[in-house]
């Protein structure tokens, strides 16, 4: 939702790659699929920080950000993808699918002792077939690095590729008149393909300086950081905590969830992270404190939100009005799709996207100023005035 892979290629690639240029390090603090900080990590030789709430979400950034070197041809890549040969479930059948299809494959795969995604999302997200692939998969993952980290994230992107669902993963799609054509779309996808996809792009990216990716909260994040920092944040813009749109995504990347529940399969609400920014009564206070601890460590900050009022309670607007007293605020507008999150905006049956204006504001540290009352050497008592320029904080 809200991913900056096309706006990269455009004004914002450039603003960031400008901004940027003075660094000594990039931050990159609600990293979500690792694209601005691969981006960064491939463009600049400035090592590469990248921090997220969720384990996925580290997965993906880590993949190209913690390599300094290329993996194309690599035999423990090439031996990975050869675990499996199943192909797509539905590519060659003839037969239209049906309710009564989905169901039974939904039955046979909760009855699967073995294999996570099988039991928790064969049938609902995956045909039988993928699901199986997709375990398949996992269980061979190579043990040494940087491979299995690469090819773990590329099992992330297929599966997102793959799942019979609006962009993310929420719930499934279910198998009613209207939606039966989208599952059989997405049950017809190749794992297998896809993988080999996906390896072939990650393995041929790399980071001019290796970085690091961290599972961790920006607000925790804020103190370890410095003035050569330039940080980037594109802080979550939904009410609803993005945790519950990428639960099968978390859940492979750790391996799987103790058991998943409901018409989302998805795990116990406690078992999900949560971000302040996702909470329409703290978010805004969430991004004065984040603004608050950037200011003091004397890092300078990029911000990306939407220009219109999002659903959590922000704006760009609100975030420029809160920069402005102890930030010199250099708001640019570049235009963006955003996620409906699954909802229908234009008519369609599946419209779920949704143009508008987004706010991709720079920040820099306002100098103010103190009086310091400075001793004369040698007379404590006389006092001399000096204004000084000093950081606030």
């Amino acid at each position: 939702m809200g991913s900056k892979s096309t706006l990269l290629s455009g004004d914002l690639g450039k603003i960031l790659l400008h901004e940027s240029a003075t660094a000594n390090r990039f931050v990159d603090l609600f990293a979500g699929s690792g694209a601005v900080a691969h981006f960064i990590a491939q463009r600049t030789e400035l090592p590469v920080l990248t921090v997220d709430l969720q384990e996925y979400a580290r997965i993906l950034s880590a993949a190209i950000i913690e390599r300094t070197g290329s993996l194309v041809g690599d035999t423990v890549l090439e031996d990975w993808l050869a675990t499996s040969n199943a192909s797509a479930a539905r590519a060659d059948n003839p037969n239209p699918l049906t309710a009564r299809i989905v169901n039974a494959e939904r039955a046979q795969a909760s009855s699967f002792s073995e294999g996570f995604v099988t039991r928790h999302y064969g049938g609902h997200y995956y045909s039988l077939v993928q699901a199986r692939t997709l375990d398949a998969l996992y269980a061979e993952l190579p043990k040494s690095e940087p491979q299995r980290t690469v090819a773990l994230a590329a099992l992330i992107h297929t599966a997102s590729a793959c799942a019979a669902a609006p962009g993310h993963t929420a719930q499934p799609f279910q198998p009613t008149e209207t939606l039966l054509p989208f599952i059989e779309q997405a049950w017809s996808r190749s794992v297998r393909d896809t993988a080999r996809n996906v390896v072939e792009r990650l393995a041929a990216a790399f980071a001019t300086v290796r970085g690091e990716a961290r599972v961790g909260d920006a607000q925790s994040t804020v103190p370890t950081l410095g003035e050569g920092d330039f940080v980037f944040c594109d802080p979550p813009y939904s009410s609803v905590q993005y945790s519950r749109f990428y639960h099968v995504l978390e859940g492979i990347g750790r391996g799987g969830w103790d058991e998943v529940s409901g018409n989302g399969r998805a795990p116990a609400r406690a078992s999900r992270k949560t971000s302040e920014f996702s909470m329409k009564s703290k978010a805004p206070a969430a991004m004065k404190n984040l603004l608050v601890g950037l200011r003091r460590r004397g890092c300078r900050v990029m911000i990306t939100f939407p220009d219109a009022d999002a659903s959590n309670g922000l704006s760009g607007q609100d975030i420029i009005a809160m920069a402005s007293e102890d930030w010199t605020v250099q708001p640019h507008y570049v235009n963006s799709i955003h996620s409906t999150l699954g909802g229908s905006n234009d008519g369609t049956p599946r419209g779920g996207r949704k143009k508008l204006k987004e706010a991709v504001i720079i920040l820099a540290p306002r100098s103010t100023i103190v009086n310091v009352p400075l001793a004369v050497a040698g007379k404590p008592e006389q006092i001399t005035p000096r204004t000084v320029a000093t950081a606030a904080g």
